[in-house]
């Protein structure tokens, strides 16, 4: 596990953390331009020279992420330069983690799982170590099946999913263990569900889902470590 951030942050604060290992995004946006005004493009920022740079200054570095937007109009752009984050990753020893989106004037549903699958596929593709997904949505069928199809386009390419907006913690964790014990998911990448509690509710927050991340924790078990009644620690 790690925590992705962007390099500044990584600077400013990593070295009064050394034992939180981190994971540097080589890009980002805001959502201010919206898609009807223009295809999403994200442009990487740094290098993976620059974030060995920072590694070598004593960070706690094991990985960079990039987000791709399928279905955009930029998209190639987008994948040049993942191929070559991922190759250049690689030959230091970092690990990679795409972040792909189906986003854009040509996406007429950002979760279809078939789009999703697409995504995971692309990003066995380009060599990627992980691929970060959106869960798919589809009226009728449960996610947790229709799932099976990314993880099987994904290969030998672990398939992590997106947190997503502020969810019930019982309802995150239940949908977690399915898309873990179900579909086959190897992990999660959650952000404002940990990030909107207050500090203490956080923490027992990311005990709760390590476990059912690591081991396989059942929801009941893993509701009463988020509820503090029990512990976890790896």
């Amino acid at each position: 596990s790690c925590l992705a951030v962007q390099a500044g942050l990584a600077a400013r604060y990593g070295s009064s953390y050394p034992d939180v290992p981190l994971l540097i995004k080589l890009n980002s946006k805001t959502h201010l331009v919206k898609t009807d005004q223009k295809d999403p493009l994200s442009r990487r920022m740094l290098n993976v020279d620059q974030v060995m740079d920072l590694k070598n200054n004593g960070l706690n570095i094991l990985a960079v992420g990039y987000t791709v937007y399928l279905g955009s109009e930029f998209e190639d752009t987008m994948m040049a330069e993942a191929s070559e984050i991922i190759f250049n990753a690689h030959r230091r020893g970092l690990l990679t983690v795409l972040w792909i989106y189906p986003r854009g004037k040509a996406v007429a549903d950002e979760k279809d799982a078939h789009l999703i699958a697409g995504a995971c596929g692309m990003a066995c593709t380009l060599g990627s170590d992980f691929v970060k997904v959106n869960y798919p949505k589809k009226e009728g069928a449960k996610s947790e099946k229709i799932f099976t199809e990314a993880i099987q386009a994904a290969g030998r390419t672990g398939v992590i999913c997106a947190g997503g907006s502020s969810t019930d913690p019982k309802d995150f964790l239940e949908r977690l263990s399915k898309q873990i014990t179900v579909a086959g998911a190897v992990g999660n990448a959650t952000g404002r569900n940990i990030h909107q509690k207050p500090l203490t509710e956080a923490i027992n927050f990311c005990k709760a889902i390590a476990s059912v991340t690591f081991i396989d924790t059942d929801v009941s078990t893993a509701v009463k470590i988020y509820n503090g009644e029990r512990d976890f620690n790896i």
